[in-house]
């Protein structure tokens, strides 16, 4: 394992300021001024104009449209203005919490030098060194020198209008102008690094064209511009497929070499199979800026109002280290959730991480569960009249967690075939610690 020699470590104040901002997350108003700015700007017209607004509505649509259609009629671009205006308005308030959120994490866990250079590959107008520059400006003595690549001219204007003037404030974050270029093909003499941080931040669902093994070689490739205790971080939207070939994306990138930091854990030492594997995290719900309150304060104002959190998300180091180093040895005798099938009816004993938030209702808790070696998708199911202080875990627990659980009953979903494992009130569940990783 390598970490940082100077790594970033919160200050108790330091601390209190970063769980304040997310106790009640909201886009800074400092940011919200500036989106309103650039709008004027690229219009003419007052951010709030009845006309501004409903061509962003529009535009919002049209984007909307564009990520939820499948097979070769999907088309996301962001050549025109309004498409810009769009993401900002309805995308990029949560895209920035999220942002900032991971950082937080890798912040804890200590990944991040206290002075990083980061690389915003696909950065768009901006949100990932928007975050970095809000989240340090909280942070005393941290600073960050970001390059940025992006295929739009549009987004590259939006980045200059939007992050220069935010860094400039902050003084903490230095940027250059983002490198016009296409991910697949970029200008490597541009982007030299080493990097401390590699971002991909919602941008691999929206490369056309290309499987899970180009894509996963894309990243490879921006890998080796890695330092030695670096970090790369894929972050894509929740949605089933986006998820899902996120996942497979994952594979091929272990395949050629590269560590899964989080939030997968092979605890029994194997590669994972990624098929149907659906996952995601969520973070607290966030305040809408005033510019999506006078976009939804129209006829349908829900379909412009985007304040959830959920998140899949890949982080991926070259030394081996995973956030959780615990791995199922000899003394434990834990059923692979790959053999579920052989234990059907049964009450068995069974090691993985909990690789949901709870998606169940207020009759049961449900969360995805996995080991590596689940051939179906795997939940454990706790109904609430069996909830307890010995099974309170899966229901707490952190996502990514890893749980052992005792005494549980398999039963195969044949409908939906997906395999149940019952957490009842003589279950228990206790959390596995994080040990370390190699």
């Amino acid at each position: 394992m390598t970490r940082p020699d100077a790594p970033l470590h919160l200050l108790p104040e330091e601390e209190k300021k970063q769980e304040d901002f997310f106790a009640s997350p909201r886009v800074p108003r400092r940011i919200e001024r500036l989106i309103e700015d650039y709008i004027e700007k690229k219009t003419g017209k007052t951010w709030n104009d009845p006309v501004v607004l409903e061509r962003i509505r529009n535009a919002i649509v049209t984007q909307k449209w564009g990520y939820w259609t499948k097979g070769r009629r999907r088309r996301i671009s962001y050549t025109k203005g309004y498409d810009v205006l769009a993401y900002l308005a309805y995308q990029f308030p949560v895209y920035l919490v999220q942002s900032e959120l991971l950082l937080h994490s890798l912040v804890a866990d200590g990944l991040l030098p206290r002075h990083m250079r980061v690389l915003d590959a696909g950065c768009g107008p901006g949100v990932v060194s928007l975050a970095i520059a809000d989240y340090l400006g909280r942070a005393e003595d941290a600073t960050a020198h970001i390059d940025a690549i992006d295929v739009s001219e549009e987004n590259i204007e939006a980045y200059m209008a939007l992050v220069l003037p935010s860094a400039e404030k902050k003084g903490r974050v230095a940027v250059e102008r983002p490198v016009a270029g296409d991910l697949l093909s970029p200008p490597g003499d541009r982007l030299p690094g080493p990097y401390d941080l590699i971002v991909f931040s919602n941008v691999l669902n929206e490369i056309q064209g290309c499987g899970p093994a180009e894509k996963a070689a894309m990243v490879a490739r921006f890998a080796e511009r890695l330092s030695p205790e670096g970090t790369v971080l894929i972050v894509e939207p929740a949605e089933k497929d986006a998820a899902t070939a996120l996942r497979e994306v994952q594979r091929a990138l272990v395949e050629a070499g590269l560590t899964v930091y989080a939030p997968c854990t092979p605890l029994w030492g194997e590669l994972c199979r990624p098929d149907r594997c659906w996952t995601f995290d969520s973070g607290p719900e966030i305040r809408p800026p005033r510019l999506m309150e006078a976009l939804a304060a129209g006829e349908e104002g829900y379909r412009y109002h985007n304040t959830d959190i959920k998140f899949s998300y890949l982080a991926l180091r070259k030394d081996g280290f995973t956030r959780e180093g615990y791995r199922i040895g000899k003394n434990l005798k834990a059923a692979r959730l790959g053999s579920l099938d052989d234990h059907v009816g049964k009450r068995i004993h069974l090691c993985a991480a909990r690789m949901s938030t709870d998606i169940g209702d207020s009759e049961r808790h449900v969360v995805k569960i996995c080991d590596g070696t689940p051939k179906k998708p795997v939940y454990a199911v706790l109904p609430e009249y069996s909830r307890n202080e010995g099974n309170e875990p899966i229901v707490s627990g952190r996502y990514g967690e890893v749980l052992i659980i005792r005494n549980a009953t398999v039963r195969y979903n044949k409908e939906a075939d997906t395999y149940s494992v019952i957490i009842g009130r003589k279950t228990t569940v206790t959390t596995a610690g994080r040990g370390c990783g190699p």
